[in-house]
C-alpha cells in the first residue's frame, strides 16, 4: 500500500488499523479463491500473505486476533464469519462459519460488507470507551475532523463531549489508548484435538514411564559396575586377562581351520574334469538311446543300421529336448559303445571316417539299472 499521508483526516494509527484489516480481507480472499472456504486457514500462511499485501510491517498472530476480535465485538457480532481454533502443536487456524462454507470465496461485495462491519464495530467500541469515562473530554490540541456548520446567526453549536462516533472528534493520544485496549479474538481448542487429548495424555504417560524405566535400569547397571570394580584385580591383571583371551581366540580359530582341512582331506576327492564329463554323458544316455531308436525305425527293417558320425551328431542336436553340444553328443555315443550298451551300439573307424552301427538284435532291456551300476546317479 502507499505510505500513510500525514495530512489525512484520520490519525495515522487508525488509518494503519483500517489498512491492516483491508489487507487481511484481501489475503483471505486470495486464499479462498485458490482453496475454497471449506478448509481452515493456517495463520502462518495467512500472516505471510497479509504482510505481502500490506507492505507496512510484518503481520503477527495478534494482528489477526485484533481484526477478528473487533468484528466479534460490535453490534453485528453475530454476523462475524470468522473464529480461531487451536489444532495443537503450534498450529492455529482461522475457520469460517457454516454460512460461508457453501461459497467458493469472498466476493467483492462481502469484502466491502466486512469492511463496513469493522468500521461500525470501531465506532461502537469508541462510544463504549468514551461513555465508560476513559476519554470523557478532549485534551488540549485535539484535532477536529468534522466541524458542525453554523445554523443561522449566533454561535456555532457546541460539540457533544460523549463522542458516539469515532470519526467525529479524535486526537492522536486518545486513538493510541483506544487501539491499545481493543479486544482480541479468543483461540478455542479444536473439537478433534479435544477428542484425542486423552489418547495423547495416555501416550505421554507411557513415554514418561518408559523413560523412567530406562533411567532406572541405567542407574542399576552403573551401581553394579561400581560395586564390581571394588573386587576387580588391578589394571595390569585386567590387561593380562584380555591378552590371554585374545590368544585363546586365535588358537581356537587355527584349530577350526586345521580341522576343516583334515575333514576335506579325509573325505572323497573331487571328480576330475574327465570324470565329470563321463558322468554327464551317462546321465544323458537314455535320451540318446531314445533318439537312436527313432532313427533306426525310420531306416526301415533290418537288424543292423549304420549312421555316419557327423550325420548322427547333427540328428542328436536337432532331436534332444535339452540342447546338447557336438562334443557332449560324441561323448555320449562313446560311453554307450564302451560301457552302457557295448553290443547294441558300436563305433567303427576307418581312417578319418567314423560310423556308428546299431545292432537291434542286442537291444538292452535294463538300461536304468546299468546306469545306476556305473554311477550315473
Amino acid at each position: 500500500m502507499a505510505p500513510i499521508d500525514p495530512t489525512a483526516a484520520l490519525p495515522t494509527e487508525l488509518v494503519n488499523l483500517l489498512a491492516l484489516h483491508s489487507s487481511f480481507l484481501t489475503a483471505l480472499s486470495l486464499h479462498f479463491v485458490h482453496n475454497g472456504t471449506g478448509s481452515p486457514v493456517d495463520l502462518r500462511t495467512l500472516t505471510e500473505t497479509t504482510t505481502s499485501v500490506w507492505r507496512h510491517r510484518t503481520v503477527t498472530y495478534d494482528d489477526i486476533r485484533l481484526c477478528v476480535g473487533v468484528l466479534d465485538s460490535g453490534p453485528a457480532a453475530k454476523n462475524n464469519p470468522f473464529h480461531l481454533s487451536d489444532y495443537g502443536r503450534g498450529k492455529i487456524c482461522l475457520e469460517v462459519s457454516d454460512e460461508y462454507k457453501v461459497a467458493t470465496g469472498l466476493s467483492q461485495m462481502n469484502e466491502e460488507a466486512l469492511k463496513v462491519m469493522f468500521m461500525e464495530s470501531l465506532d461502537y467500541l469508541w462510544s463504549q470507551w468514551t461513555v465508560a469515562g476513559q476519554n470523557t473530554q478532549p485534551k488540549a490540541g485535539a484535532r477536529v475532523i468534522a466541524t458542525p456548520k453554523k445554523r443561522g446567526r449566533g454561535r456555532p453549536k457546541k460539540s457533544d463531549l460523549s463522542q458516539p462516533t469515532i470519526q467525529a472528534f479524535i486526537d492522536e493520544p486518545s486513538i493510541t489508548k483506544f487501539i491499545a485496549q481493543l479486544p482480541h479474538a479468543e483461540i478455542t481448542t479444536c473439537e478433534s484435538l479435544t477428542a484425542i487429548a486423552p489418547l495423547q495424555e495416555k501416550g505421554r504417560k507411557r513415554l514418561r514411564e518408559f523413560k523412567d524405566s530406562v533411567q532406572h535400569g541405567r542407574a542399576m547397571k552403573k551401581t553394579r559396575e561400581t560395586t564390581g570394580k571394588e573386587n576387580e584385580p588391578t589394571q595390569q591383571a585386567a590387561q593380562t586377562k584380555m591378552t590371554d583371551f585374545t590368544s585363546v581366540r586365535k588358537t581356537n580359530l587355527l584349530d577350526r581351520i586345521l580341522a576343516k582341512e583334515a575333514a576335506a582331506a579325509s573325505g572323497p576327492k573331487p571328480l576330475s574334469p574327465a570324470e565329470l564329463q563321463r558322468k554327464a554323458a551317462l546321465q544323458r544316455s537314455e535320451d540318446v538311446l531314445s533318439v537312436l531308436s527313432l532313427l533306426c525305425a525310420s531306416k526301415g527293417p533290418g537288424l543292423r543300421v549304420s549312421f555316419s558320425m557327423n550325420a548322427l551328431l547333427q540328428s542328436l542336436q536337432n532331436s534332444i529336448r535339452i540342447p546338447i553340444s557336438k562334443e557332449e553328443a560324441l561323448k555320449c555315443i562313446e560311453v554307450l559303445a564302451n560301457e552302457v550298451t557295448p553290443g547294441y551300439v558300436s563305433v567303427v573307424r576307418m581312417g578319418a571316417l567314423s560310423s556308428v552301427v546299431v545292432n537291434q538284435g542286442m537291444r538292452p532291456m535294463d538300461v536304468k539299472g546299468r546306469l545306476v551300476a556305473l554311477g550315473a546317479y
